[in-house]
């Protein structure tokens, strides 16, 4: 491998690369080139160097980093094949689809079009909207979904911010909080098999739905974009550990004004957050405010984790 690397440095010419198609590589031993990754398996990958010269190496000749961005673009493929093939390629009809118990451990719904796929190399938004408790239920009809969810797949907000959107259910007698662990395996399996956008992972929820985000936002601090909290608990001790931008909604029958100094410690910790208090609208009222306020959605998409 040292006199490969060595004979490649001394008899090609390495300028006028471009950029986007090379990167640096680094052979186990230490050695570098400039080169671009024409094709690659889980065994092997071939590099291409600026004079057109082709070689194939077996993936233990290069450093760890490299074997690792080897693996992670062979990932990166299959994400977006991900779209093309089942379950996933005829759950792209804009309608709402029931996912079963049987594949995920939570029954769940899914909405998504074929505008997922106009760009397939441009990763997606991921969406989880999370119910109140009124919603428990064993199954649920096809379509029946809360209204943050529902508004959020109308033409008027969908056509402008295409996304998956997906709104688990939660059983009877149970909360949110005792499903973290379902949960996140789930965001773990579309963000593995599908194109999704990592950096642009969405929270809602409503009461029992705005505690369970609070759960996930509690387990991951770091791993979403935004969240949209309508009458859960805000909790003070997130300030330090949070990192999503956080948009409290809240009505008269909740601790309003906690939620406000949560929010307002927030944003004096440099965090972006928002708050909105209705001290005159009921519960049951607050997540159809939040649900047909016209700034929410643009507001969400525009965060992008950093």
């Amino acid at each position: 491998m040292r006199r490969l690397f060595a004979l490649l440095f001394l008899t090609c010419g390495l300028t006028n690369l471009l950029a986007e198609e090379t990167r640096t590589w680094t052979s186990a031993d230490g050695r570098t080139l400039e080169a671009s990754m024409v094709e690659a398996t889980e065994q092997n990958v071939t590099l291409r160097l600026s004079n057109g010269q082709r070689f194939t190496l077996t993936l233990d000749k290069l450093s760890d980093a490299d074997q690792e961005f080897i693996r992670a673009t062979l990932a990166d493929a299959a994400r977006v094949d991900g779209l093309d093939s089942e379950p996933w390629s005829s759950r792209l009809e804009a309608e709402w689809v029931k996912i079963p118990i049987e594949e995920h451990g939570l029954v769940f719904q899914s909405f998504a079009s074929s505008a997922l796929k106009r760009e397939s190399n441009q990763p997606f938004p991921l969406w989880i909207h999370l119910h109140g408790a009124g919603g428990r239920a064993v199954d649920v009809e096809t379509g029946k979904v809360e209204i943050m969810a529902q508004k959020l797949a109308l033409p008027e907000n969908y056509d402008e911010h295409p996304c998956l959107i997906i709104a688990p259910l939660c059983p009877p007698d149970t909360y949110w909080g005792s499903h973290t662990q379902k949960l996140e395996k789930l965001i773990d399996h579309l963000t593995a098999s599908l194109p999704v956008d990592r950096n642009r992972i969405y929270l809602s929820g409503y009461s029992m739905g705005a505690r369970g985000i609070g759960s996930l936002l509690e387990s991951r601090p770091k791993s979403y974009a935004a969240a949209m909290f309508a009458d859960g608990d805000a909790k003070a001790e997130w300030v330090e550990t949070v990192e999503a931008a956080v948009w409290f909604w809240f009505s008269g029958e909740r601790n309003l004004e906690g939620a406000r100094s949560v929010a307002e410690a927030f944003q004096a910790a440099g965090k972006i957050a928002h708050f909105e208090g209705f001290p005159d609208f009921t519960h049951n009222q607050i997540h159809w405010k939040l649900a047909h306020d016209e700034e929410v959605y643009p507001w969400m998409f525009s965060q992008v984790r950093d």
